[in-house]
């Protein structure tokens, strides 16, 4: 038996030879070779090596060590360890653990270790299994749904090329990316079954329905605004709105839809009618104050397909949240929700804020405390508390506006039951 608190054993008989492990006090060791000073001997779990004649004896001593606390972080450092429900190899397999990932190491016996994985699993994995130092190139947790991105690709037991292949998916086969590093993700099959595919071999862009073919290429917005959509149909959510002029990666074509993806990596659809694989020629006007033509013409049906591209994109920001200063997608102010709206159809210098706004942007016209008769889809309503403006929306028609409100985000409202608007401004004649 083991007689002091912790003794390590050793891969060869002195003090100078590698640590193998440790035994506890308690522990049962069987001599194999005894010598002098040093024996050969193999621990209770199967640990072989050398350990000091003093350190253990016929007696059993009182007060036995069954496993040390340690708490810290270890790594995997075989291609695949099994998880047991207990300290030995004759115990139930729970679950599997693989090269390089992160374990928190609990408690150690000297042959076993007590871990729990990043998943939350609570399990025993032997001692050799593992390691201290931490891989250069350390996997992150992801959890996001990924697709085959080549016409077949290899699953591996562990993260290298040379690593055992468990199976063999297809084109747009879909798995769950549970983690993964520059190079590896680690991946969750249908079956449940866990293995390794190479990243650039997966994309997140998912597949195009039926009566798709896949495309490759690029294409430009050829219209003052279109949005971006999250099926192939008008009535689907707008994922973004994207730009006159700007250039879209062709991911898959169909009749009267393109599935593309944006330069930010937004996925979605967009009308076949919006696009070109020519680059359009820039737009003129719009320049300066902003207070100019669209560039795209002066005609009443230019400017009617333009107000509607307005209204369109102006909707498509409803829920978008509230921050002062804010004038992209991911939150606006009022005057930010104009600059963003009017510079989509390809307006230049926008000013931000509601007082410079009316002021320079477009015409004042003429109306009415509630009589909204007069006013176009498209025309800008300020607000004021008797000095400058302090808020503005956009009309889009039946006496309602889009505008961007603190605390509320960005909301649709009705003229008839808001406070009287100050100005109106036409921006688009």
């Amino acid at each position: 038996y083991v007689q002091n608190r912790q003794v390590y054993v050793r891969s060869g008989p002195g003090t100078t030879y590698e640590v193998e492990g440790f035994a506890l006090r308690g522990m049962t060791v069987r001599v194999l070779e005894l010598a002098d000073g040093w024996s050969k001997i193999r621990t209770e779990h199967g640990l072989n090596g050398f350990m000091h004649n003093d350190l253990f004896g016929s007696t059993k001593p009182e007060n036995e060590i069954t496993e040390l606390e340690v708490g810290r972080f270890m790594y995997v450092d075989t291609e695949e360890a099994n998880l047991r429900e207990s300290p030995s190899t004759d115990a139930e397999i729970i679950g599997a653990a693989f090269m390089d990932d992160r374990v928190y190491q609990i408690s150690d016996n000297g042959g076993w270790s007590k871990i729990r994985t990043e998943g939350g699993v609570v399990a025993y994995v032997f001692n050799h299994l593992l390691r201290e130092k931490a891989p250069a190139n350390p996997f992150v947790r992801t959890n996001r749904t990924l697709y085959i991105d080549t016409n077949s690709v290899n699953v591996r037991s562990s993260p290298t090329t040379d690593a055992s292949v468990v199976k063999r998916l297809d084109r747009d086969q879909s798995v769950t990316e549970l983690e993964a590093n520059d190079t590896w993700s680690k991946v969750k099959l249908s079956d449940g079954s866990v293995g390794f595919i190479r990243s650039d071999l997966l994309t997140n862009v998912t597949p195009p329905p039926e009566g798709f073919q896949r495309a490759s290429g690029t294409l430009y917005v050829t219209t003052g605004a279109a949005n971006i959509r999250s099926q192939p149909n008008t009535s689907s959510s707008v994922v973004v709105v994207t730009r006159y002029g700007e250039s879209l990666t062709r991911v898959a074509t169909g009749a009267s839809w393109t599935m593309i993806k944006t330069s930010a990596g937004k996925s979605g659809y967009i009308s076949n009618d919006l696009i070109s694989t020519k680059k359009p020629a820039a737009q003129t006007g719009g320049g300066g104050s902003g207070s100019g033509s669209s560039g795209s013409g002066s005609s009443g049906n230019a400017n009617s397909t333009l107000r509607q591209r307005v209204v369109d994109i102006a909707r498509s920001a409803v829920g978008t949240p509230y921050r002062l200063g804010g004038k992209t997608m991911s939150a606006f102010d009022c005057s930010g929700l104009v600059k963003y709206t009017f510079e989509a159809i390809g307006y230049k210098n926008i000013p931000h804020g509601s007082d410079p706004q009316a002021r320079q942007l477009g015409t004042k016209i003429s109306f009415s405390g509630r009589d909204f008769s007069n006013l176009l889809p498209g025309d800008l309503i300020f607000f004021s508390r008797g000095y400058g403006y302090h808020h503005v929306g956009i009309y889009i028609g039946n006496n309602q506006m889009v505008h961007a409100v603190s605390g509320r985000g960005t909301v649709i409202d009705n003229l008839m039951t808001y406070p009287l608007a100050a100005r109106v401004n036409r921006v688009l004649d």
